[in-house]
């Protein structure tokens, strides 16, 4: 399978969609495309711990198509999973893909957005795996600067209002762990503390200790 031309692939089904900025993320320029490619590199991280036991190819094709679904720009993005396995089957078997396995790719496309199910011991590990790196991303230094970028295109933008709105969002989201693996757990932990330790080292900046911050 070569992977650059799956790549390059759902780049041109997202390019109109990340023209617009993003419509799932308000205010700034996100890529869907560039999350698609940092969801790959978590998910090949995580699957390093299982790579003998799980079909590899199935996950990483899974994960490449997760998100194309929002290419089709509807103005209703609940649906992108399912729309993403919809477009996923087209693609496959437009160059012959094997249809059981393509079964296998398009439910884990399909169901991925569906997060309350990630700790149910009925989905298989590939599906736990692309929930898990699609939940990492955005999250510790990157949602710090994603909350920060959200905010300053406010007009009432202030060091003040930054650090509400990280505490709101990213510190907030830290705090409730979510993932199943061990790997994946302790990244999260990692992510967690330092997201904690930016929020107390700036509230000191900003207002001298503690217990004056907002």
């Amino acid at each position: 399978m070569n992977y650059e031309e799956l790549f390059a692939y759902v780049k041109d089904e997202l390019t109109a969609y990340d023209s617009h900025g993003g419509v799932a993320k308000t205010r700034i320029k996100y890529s869907r495309y560039d999350h698609t490619v940092r969801v790959y590199n978590w998910a090949m991280i995580l699957a390093e711990d299982y790579k003998d036991t799980i079909d590899m190819e199935v996950l990483q094709i899974a994960t490449i198509f997760h998100d194309i679904g929002y290419g089709l720009n509807k103005d209703d993005m609940d649906h992108h999973a399912a729309d993403g396995a919809v477009l996923c089957r087209e693609y496959l078997e437009s160059i012959g893909y094997p249809q059981d396995k393509a079964d296998f790719i398009c439910e884990l496309i399909a169901r991925h957005s569906d997060k309350d199910c990630m700790h149910s011991e009925e989905i298989p590990l590939e599906l736990v795996l692309l929930m898990e790196a699609d939940l990492l991303d955005d999250t510790g230094a990157h949602g710090i600067i994603m909350d920060a970028w959200i905010r300053s295109t406010r007009e009432d933008v202030s060091f003040e209002t930054i650090l509400k709105h990280i505490k709101k969002f990213t510190q907030k989201r830290m705090q409730d762990n979510p993932m199943r693996t061990k790997k994946a757990y302790e990244i999260w932990e990692d992510k967690k503390e330092l997201t904690n330790r930016f929020v107390e080292s700036l509230t000191v900046d900003l207002y001298g200790n503690l217990e004056n911050g907002i």
